[in-house]
């Protein structure tokens, strides 16, 4: 018997774009694309089309609005050039310094926002959001050229099987001879600025939607064999639960035992929770009062605490220098610590020097409404570079959007599974026009932002009496250099290992 074959994704996208570029060879050969207008360099088909056009006259009338938009957005422009460059150089240095290892962040298929061949990202979401923007991005390119009376003679698409990207073509003739420097900044940041408005506006309805999701308290891990990880929790001591407060409240009327309710069942548990020591400090005062892994603390001094949230709140209106007493149980026995407690390396309180997390009879559970407050705090997030940092890599740290199995975890009150669908689409309809809107900030020909730094530093460099055009086209270009040095070099640097296996 022959043994069986079988394709992987990867088999089978190679195969796929194989008979996309035989597809395309052929039909340049029989003068179909050209017949078409449609060019081709490769595989990389570019399609234009008149078509569009009157649309774009008519969107274009408000020329003063849309020079007051432009004009007021280009401080942004400069702002996202200044936070993406600085980015640059930071990631050079942790690349040079200390290098991350080999992982599917870090993998050369996932740089580029390619639909099914980058494995991070949701494809059918991810290509929804690459033609938003892309529309976005180049059309708007396209309504300033009209606005400030610059002939467009076609819009267009890149196709790499997929569509990888979008295009204005104006006519660069008439850009260069009738546009003044201001108008050409308009021009190329019209792009940039778009993208930032359409992430801005899709991230409010983002917002505003999450408000009509409401969480519920679900099984994290359990070592109990009739209770399985991933059960929706919805009573415990028949008191409703869906944050960790509800948890809390309903725990601290256990009498011997704990009745919890799932969506597989009802269970009768012994009453032990607490939290249990992960780890102890070395040297800190758990340690040296005698504390051991597994211990379950159930109550600072009088005050009961059975879950995490109940402990991290007494634990924070302890002082350094107080003792507490610990009420412990381990291996079936309870027992009493008295602690000295050291200053806290994250607070002004008292700290026991221990890792710990939640114990319910066996069971840990997770809270969905954690995600819900970390979402809707977005917007005062942004208050700090590092709630930009954050925002820039959440995809990459582990939020997809209301997809998969993540959608168990929350109950729509408004148009049922359709909303995590509208929900999801929101979220990478404004993280990609945002992220793309930053890239294109980057001070590097052919970039947006490469342009307009181009304009505005050879106008300085004139105004000090020096040659600025020829300067300015030399920074850029060197800009471009480092830039792009930069980014191949974060690819090939934490993947050296792989492509020496090559």
């Amino acid at each position: 018997m022959h043994p069986k074959l079988s394709l992987t994704p990867e088999g089978l996208a190679v195969i796929a774009f194989v008979v996309y570029w035989l597809a395309v060879e052929y039909l340049k050969s029989r003068g179909f694309l050209e017949k078409h207008n449609i060019s081709s360099y490769g595989p990389l088909l570019i399609i234009r089309t008149k078509k569009g056009l009157n649309l774009l006259e008519k969107i274009s009338k408000p020329k003063k609005l849309w020079k007051f938009l432009a004009t007021a957005g280009i401080p942004a422009v400069f702002a996202g050039m200044a936070f993406m460059f600085a980015l640059i150089i930071l990631m050079d240095v942790v690349m040079l310094k200390s290098p991350p290892p080999p992982s599917a962040v870090t993998s050369p298929r996932n740089v580029l926002l390619i639909p099914w061949v980058n494995t991070l990202f949701p494809p059918l979401y991810l290509l929804i959001a690459l033609i938003v923007t892309l529309v976005v991005h180049e059309f708007s390119h396209a309504i300033l050229c009209r606005v400030e009376d610059i002939k467009v003679r076609a819009l267009g698409l890149l196709l790499l099987l997929l569509p990888v990207g979008g295009f204005a073509e104006p006519d660069e003739a008439e850009l260069n001879k009738k546009a003044n420097r201001l108008q050409k900044i308009r021009i190329f940041s019209a792009g940039v600025i778009s993208n930032f408005s359409v992430a801005a506006i899709t991230f409010v309805l983002f917002l505003l939607l999450l408000n009509f999701l409401s969480p519920v308290v679900f099984v994290a891990y359990s070592s109990n064999p009739r209770i399985h990880q991933g059960e929706i929790v919805y009573s415990i001591n028949g008191v409703p639960v869906s944050t960790p407060s509800d948890v809390n409240r309903a725990l601290k009327l256990s009498h011997n035992e704990i009745k919890i309710v799932t969506d597989t069942g009802s269970y009768t548990l012994p009453d032990i929770t607490g939290v249990r020591i992960a780890g102890l400090y070395k040297g800190y005062p758990a340690e040296k009062a005698g504390l051991k892994k597994d211990m379950i603390i159930y109550m600072v001094n009088n005050t009961y605490t059975p879950t995490l949230q109940s402990f991290e709140e007494v634990m924070s209106k302890t002082k350094p220098g107080e003792v507490v007493t610990l009420h412990i149980y381990y291996n079936g026995k309870k027992e009493v610590f008295h602690v000295k407690l050291t200053k806290s390396p994250y607070s002004s309180s008292g700290f026991l020097g221990v890792e710990v997390y939640e114990y319910i009879s066996g069971l840990e559970l997770g809270y969905s409404s954690v995600l819900l407050k970390e979402l809707k705090s977005m917007p005062y997030q942004l208050k700090s570079v590092r709630g930009w940092l954050f925002f820039v890599a959440m995809p990459l740290m582990g939020f997809k959007g209301f997809v998969g199995n993540t959608t168990k975890y929350f109950k729509p009150h408004v148009l049922g599974s359709y909303l995590f669908v509208i929900l999801t689409a929101l979220y990478w309809i404004g993280w990609v026009n945002f992220y793309v809107g930053l890239f294109n900030c980057l001070p590097a020909i052919p970039l947006d932002g490469g342009r307009v730094f181009y304009e505005v530093f050879a106008w300085l460099l004139n105004k000090l009496g020096l040659r600025g055009e020829k300067i300015a086209d030399a920074a850029v270009k060197y800009l471009a250099y480092l830039i792009f040095a930069s980014i191949i070099m974060s690819v090939i640097i934490p993947n050296i290992s792989y492509f020496r296996g090559l």
